[in-house]
């Protein structure tokens, strides 16, 4: 991957005015169905704040600045922004930052190319500023509304908080990745119940601008891809204080066609897993999670029903099971085969995957992803039949719950992983027990 370096050009493009509270920055690309929306909410919320209609703890915001970061949008995108800010286009910084040829290429699953170099080069134009808070937005987002820029910068700026995660309401169907694998996988490694760890958007205190652009992050090889999680894991791991703001629903203009779902668990896991061994010596010695706090009342929202086929994701399952059995050999141990193979012939309404045997399972295709005893990309692409397997049987126990059951299903879950912690811990250890 190329280097971002320092690269960045927003020292250049920066407005006389150098000193600020707070910097919202928008992450654009082709966003041009979108963005008048994204920058006129950004506008109408830094106003609430300055005059004290919007509630930060009781105060108001002096000084504050836009940022944008586009990705080298070709369809009028950053015209389209400075248009609907209008008079706060005075305001606004254009950062902008290197791009690789193969950016386009290498399409990740957030749509955003670049996605690294874009978030470090607003990081360095917050830190130029000398902000109290920054504010991250994608540009692609159809729901955002002007209550976001206090709900993300008020902990910060008044709460004395680091890092504020968005919380978005969700289908109990909806999110299944981050439910099933990511947010129980996260909670289990740092400690900390954070729930929607890989969104694109967050607020950040200038002591975590500060320590994220000092990390060594930016130049990994999957940076672009995973620089999401990568971030929320940092500020969970590094002593930060965290807390979670409810935003109501987000919903977001796709760029291009949606990868599919081997690709998306590459991605998205690929990234978990290669955080496990960058933070070894951090979730090794921790134990337990503790809650992150909810700042804030969540907004009235309607949630329609997903439509899923349950049949079908058994029957993908058991087709997995059939064609990748020997392959999982390589990553399970023999007893969590058996156990999967009793799976075969239940009835679907009895279909059950339990808890402890999904945690092991995610923990020994992380071992698996260290020991390389398949080709990364080959190994997580065979999860997938056994994602949709442990998905089928959640819908199955969720369909007929209320959403707070559903939430406390989730819980039950997130406490398994914890609760297997040590397998994972024992078998990176001592590796030799690997698949016995």
């Amino acid at each position: 991957m190329t280097s971002t370096g320092s690269s960045s050009s927003a020292e250049a493009t920066k407005p006389a005015a150098t000193t600020a509270e707070l910097a919202v920055a928008i992450a654009s690309y082709n966003d041009v169905d979108t963005i008048g929306d994204v920058a006129a909410a950004v506008r109408s919320g830094l106003e609430e704040a300055s005059d004290g209609t919007a509630s930060l703890g009781g105060a108001s915001i002096v000084e504050s600045r836009i940022l944008l970061a586009d990705g080298g949008s070709n369809d009028g995108t950053p015209q389209r922004a400075r248009e609907a800010l209008g008079p706060a286009s005075a305001s606004l910084m254009e950062v902008t930052y290197p791009r690789a040829a193969g950016d386009l290429l290498d399409v990740p699953y957030h749509g955003r190319p670049a996605r690294a170099r874009a978030l470090r080069a607003i990081l360095e134009g917050a830190h130029t500023l000398g902000v109290k808070a920054c504010v991250v937005i994608d540009g692609g987002i159809r729901t955002v509304a002007p209550g976001w820029i206090p709900a993300l910068a008020g902990p910060v700026l008044e709460g004395g908080f680091d890092y504020v995660s968005p919380f978005y309401a969700r289908h109990p169907y909806e999110g299944a990745l981050t439910k099933g694998i990511v947010y129980p996988l996260f909670r289990a490694l740092y400690g900390v119940r954070l729930r929607q760890p890989a969104v694109g958007e967050f607020g950040g205190s200038a002591r975590l601008v500060e320590a994220y652009l000092d990390a060594d992050v930016w130049d990994l090889d999957s940076a672009q891809i995973g620089i999401d999680l990568w971030l929320a894991a940092g500020a969970a791991a590094g002593g930060f204080k965290l807390c979670e703001a409810p935003l109501g629903r987000r919903t977001f203009h796709t760029r291009g066609e949606a990868l599919d779902l081997g690709t998306t668990l590459v991605q998205v896991v690929g990234t978990l897993f290669a955080d496990l061994e960058g933070r070894v010596d951090v979730w090794q010695r921790v134990r337990g999670s503790v809650p992150v706090p909810l700042i804030g009342d969540p907004p009235a929202v309607v949630l329609e029903t997903p439509q899923v086929n349950v049949e079908g994701l058994i029957e993908s399952f058991r087709l997995g099971y059939r064609e990748l059995r020997d392959i999982w050999t390589w990553t399970m141990p023999p007893k969590s085969i058996v156990d999967l193979r009793r799976l075969l012939d239940v009835p679907p309404q009895r279909f059950r995957l339990d808890d402890d045997l999904w945690a092991r399972i995610v923990y020994d295709f992380a071992l698996g992803y260290r020991l390389r005893v398949l080709p990364r990309d080959h190994l997580l692409r065979s999860l997938t039949p056994l994602y949709l397997g442990w998905l089928a049987s959640m819908i199955l126990q969720v369909r007929d719950v209320p959403p707070e059951g559903a939430d406390a299903r989730i819980e039950q879950l997130a406490l398994a992983f914890e609760a297997e912690k040590p397998y994972l811990v024992s078998r990176w250890r001592w590796p030799e027990r690997f698949r016995t």
